[in-house]
């Protein structure tokens, strides 16, 4: 019969007691790579993305015909603070918060632009407005706008501040200028910014009515002195 020595029987025992904790050690680690694994999984999928995307609207249009009155829309001009792509809300007189979620979908400048011209053809009832470049015989009068102040405040009051003159054809002469402060109450953009956004759009239709009340006005003085 063989005999075993003392030292390796407690060095076999010794093994069974160490046994059962590396098995919970390494079940301890497995369940904390499984852990890994899963966030990593929950890493590589596409955050779902809350920015929404606006643009200013015109007046509900109407039919309209060549008209007579031709009119040449030059390039609004914008105050810089104005040139960030998110929605400007403002905070105070002089602090204004962006909010990044919200963001214009085309530059400002080029809506403001294109809302106001589409506004003038259903005031005038006329579909000869150019924009930014045209001939001279082309139009009866020209518009230039340069908005100093275009934003919404937490309330959700929306203010418009455009300084804006009528020339004859070819600047030559100028026919009226004015500078427009304008003001309306919506609802507050924690409301909801399409709120706001239909509030920025009423006051370029109220600017588009000024407008064109001038250029009727200026037009007709021009064709009176004409006809002397």
């Amino acid at each position: 019969m063989k005999t075993i020595h003392k030292t390796s029987m407690f060095h076999a025992l010794g093994c069974l007691r160490i046994r059962p904790r590396a098995r919970t050690l390494l079940t301890s680690l497995c369940a904390m790579m499984l852990c890994i694994g899963l966030a990593g999984c929950s890493f590589l999928k596409p955050a779902h993305s809350t920015t929404r995307y606006y643009v200013l609207t015109p007046v509900a249009a109407t039919p309209s015909g060549p008209g007579s009155l031709a009119v040449g829309l030059g390039q609004v001009k914008l105050p810089a603070y104005l040139f960030n792509t998110s929605l400007a809300v403002r905070k105070g007189t002089n602090e204004i918060e962006y909010l990044d979620s919200s963001i214009w979908a085309e530059r400002l400048d080029t809506g403001f632009q294109r809302v106001l011209a589409a506004n003038l053809a259903t005031v005038l009832t006329t579909d000869r407005i150019q924009l930014s470049t045209w001939q001279r015989d082309d139009v009866t009068a020209e518009v230039y706008v340069a908005i100093e102040q275009f934003d919404v405040d937490a309330t959700g009051r929306g203010v418009l501040v455009a300084r804006w003159r009528v020339v004859s054809p070819g600047g030559d002469k100028m026919l009226k200028a004015e500078t427009s402060r304008l003001s309306r109450q919506g609802p507050p953009p924690d409301a909801g910014v399409s709120g706001a956004i239909a509030t920025l759009s009423e006051l370029v239709a109220d600017l588009s009515r000024q407008l064109a009340q001038a250029l009727q006005e200026a037009t007709s003085g021009q064709a009176a002195s004409a006809s002397k």
